[in-house]
């Protein structure tokens, strides 16, 4: 099944139309669902996603146990507890669940509690890193089934030899043995993403000659026998779910006929799930698909192998609208549904469905800026760009302010909609100022670029809270020291974000210059032929908004790469599709050094240039923070305090965490 835009945006026009959505609409979704004899309450499932939360060795922590109770407590029906490696050297991230000794089985044991108590189903996945991790990480040499290195890791591996094989087949049988003992209700086998037992499954990583190698049935060994491991150390009756690989997506590698031949070997063996996904390290675009990819780029492939097997089988890949997963559970595309960033995103996404509250919920935008890229490209902790309780669910309790203040917030952009939020929600007075006459800020810029339309889920979400908390929203008026003093506030956060800079450039006029935000806001109609100065984000959206309009671009940044310092995953994939545009010039390496009518001069790799016959010229140079209010406000009262590009022109996310940050400390 393929679910395209336009139905999205039906499904958006219905649920407006039904006010805040129905729990009958959802009754698939809803419905209780069996692995095995494991019943559980909905059809909703956390996917095992790493967060960096355990301790360095191993051994679970007060926010690893909070964060999975959040979304226990939120709903959700089965919790798949995140990578746990069987074997230290197995470690993908610094901070991974152990489960290699007997001695983390207390600590599970409490995690395994916390999910239970709140009416959710807790298993928890085996895993081994194989060759996709590095010495740096786990202080040992990867292992894998031949010598060669994961194309992103690029440790070279040890191969393993029989004897090891052997030992970690048992390593995989206690593990599971392990997490019975520690009172989880089923354990998954990670058989996917370009993991070890993925590495031996795939000719793409496995080139060995002997009995576990040379063929698809020696391939298969492994997978195979860790299987049985595990089902001899639980039981028959224990559910034993396998994440499979459906398509690596990597020349050479598992091909969807495999994975459909796998996927029946497995149910035909006794494997009680199957949660299909795809891709490896060398994909990684395929294991996170983001906003520039269409919607459920990998439900197919579960229904595909669903086709071929009698057990259930759980889909994944962006299922983040409660309308797409109740319609692949309708139409028998699948049994259950992994919601993966959704619930990173909001932890109570199921509840929300429950009790009919469907506009109430903060959904996931695809952007992988706070949670995939810095666990895969940083080793760090995972956030969400705009859920800054994400992993801080103790930090930040559900709880009214022990004072209720009048607070009053300037700006009506993603910063300023949250202070208002979280102070309303905190139990404060609050009026918002915005001088324009809609909310949404440099946010409504940002949604207008090719692809990132989903970033307007951020404005959504914000503008319906705000007003469902009946903030005091004043649209289209100027705030000014007197009017911001009439309200007797006792707080002011100033979100007044930040202004186009303009160069100190030859030829410049300050006041004709156009800007990438006047194209973006449509205050300028550009002619075709169109220069831009500044290849840092905002530049190159403007190039990609404009390319696909028509008009022929051609980029000009003086450092050596565009977009530098952006999210990793989204900005591959922007500079993929510009590099691919044919209505797209690319000038790295290149200073502009004067600007003319129709005309500019720059230095590129040392030599002069001259661009002639140019039909606009826009600055995307970046922004210089507008705070008009601060100086005048701090001598009047004490509590003032800005946020956002006001303070420091910076992302998204600084400018969210902050608001939270300053409005739940109040």
């Amino acid at each position: 099944m393929a679910i395209k835009e336009s139905v999205l945006e039906a499904v958006k026009t219905k649920e407006q139309e039904k006010g805040d959505g129905s729990a009958t609409g959802y009754r698939h979704l809803l419905s209780p669902g069996m692995i095995g004899k494991l019943k559980i309450r909905n059809r909703m499932v956390m996917p095992p996603m790493g967060t960096n939360y355990a301790a360095d060795d191993g051994f679970v922590t007060e926010r690893l146990l909070r964060y999975y109770e959040a979304r226990a407590e939120g709903g959700t029906g089965l919790i798949i507890v995140e990578v746990a490696a069987v074997a230290p050297e197995g470690k993908a991230i610094s901070h991974q669940i152990g489960l290699w000794a007997d001695k983390f089985i207390p600590g599970l044991r409490c995690l395994a509690e916390a999910i239970k108590k709140h009416g959710a189903r807790a298993a928890i996945q085996l895993h081994h890193a194989g060759r996709q991790t590095t010495a740096g990480t786990t202080g040992f040499q990867p292992v894998a089934p031949s010598e060669i290195p994961c194309p992103v890791c690029r440790d070279v591996p040890r191969a393993l030899n029989i004897e090891e094989i052997k030992g970690l087949v048992g390593a995989f049988g206690h593990g599971a043995r392990r997490a019975r003992e520690a009172g989880f209700d089923a354990v998954e086998i990670h058989g996917t993403h370009g993991y070890l037992i993925n590495q031996f499954l795939s000719p793409y990583s496995n080139q060995r000659s002997d009995e576990y190698g040379s063929s698809a049935e020696g391939r298969r060994r492994f997978p195979l026998e860790v299987y049985e491991a595990v089902r001899k150390a639980v039981g028959e009756d224990y559910p034993v779910l396998y994440r499979i690989n459906a398509d690596e997506h990597v020349e050479g590698g598992i091909t969807p006929e495999e994975g459909r031949k796998f996927a029946a070997m497995l149910d035909q063996v006794g494997v009680d799930a199957l949660h299909v996904s795809g891709g490896v390290y060398g994909s990684p675009l395929a294991i996170i698909p983001t906003m520039y990819d269409p919607p459920l780029p990998l439900s197919g492939y579960a229904a595909a192998i669903k086709a071929e097997v009698e057990v259930p089988v759980i889909a994944v890949g962006k299922i983040h609208e409660p309308a797409f997963g109740e319609q692949l559970i309708a139409e028998g595309e699948a049994d259950f549904v992994s919601l993966g960033r959704a619930l990173i995103t909001d932890s109570h996404f199921a509840k929300k469905i429950e009790l009919n509250q469907v506009d109430n919920i903060r959904r996931c935008i695809e952007c992988n800026q706070l949670c995939a890229d810095p666990l895969l490209f940083d080793d760090a902790p995972v956030g969400c760009i705009y859920n800054a309780r994400a992993g801080k669910e103790s930090e930040f309790p559900f709880v009214k302010a022990r004072r209720r203040a009048r607070v009053v917030v300037v700006g009506g952009g993603p910063g300023g909609l949250e202070a208002a939020r979280v102070a309303r929600e905190r139990g404060h007075r609050v009026v918002l100022f915005e001088r324009s006459g809609e909310l949404g800020g440099q946010g409504r810029l940002a949604r207008k670029t090719p692809h990132k339309d989903r970033f307007g889920e951020i404005l959504r979400y914000l503008i319906h809270r705000v007003q469902s908390l009946q903030v005091d929203i004043r649209l289209e008026t100027t705030a000014t020291g007197e009017i911001i003093m009439q309200e007797k506030p006792d707080v002011v956060i100033l979100a007044t974000g930040a202004v186009p800079a303009i160069p100190s450039l030859s030829g410049i006029d300050p006041k004709n210059v156009i800007t990438a935000w006047d194209i973006l806001e449509e205050k300028v109609k550009p002619g075709h032929k169109v220069a831009i100065i500044g290849g840092g984000l905002v530049g190159c959206e403007t190039a990609a908004y404009l390319a696909e309009r028509d008009h022929q671009i051609v980029i000009l940044e003086m450092e050596g790469e565009l977009a530098e310092g952006q999210s990793p995953s989204m900005r591959e994939e922007l500079i993929q599709w510009l590099h691919r545009h044919p209505a797209v010039e690319i000038r790295t390496g290149t200073a502009v050094t004067a600007v003319g009518e129709r005309s500019l001069r720059a230095v590129s790799d040392g030599r002069e240039i001259a661009l002639e016959d140019l039909d606009t010229i826009v600055i995307a140079a970046g922004a210089q923070p507008y705070n008009p209010l601060e100086g005048i406000l701090k001598p009047m009262m004490e509590e003032v305090y800005a946020v956002g590009d006001c303070d420091r022109p910076r992302r998204a996310s600084e400018a969210i965490h902050e608001a939270f940050h300053v409005a739940y400390r109040l």
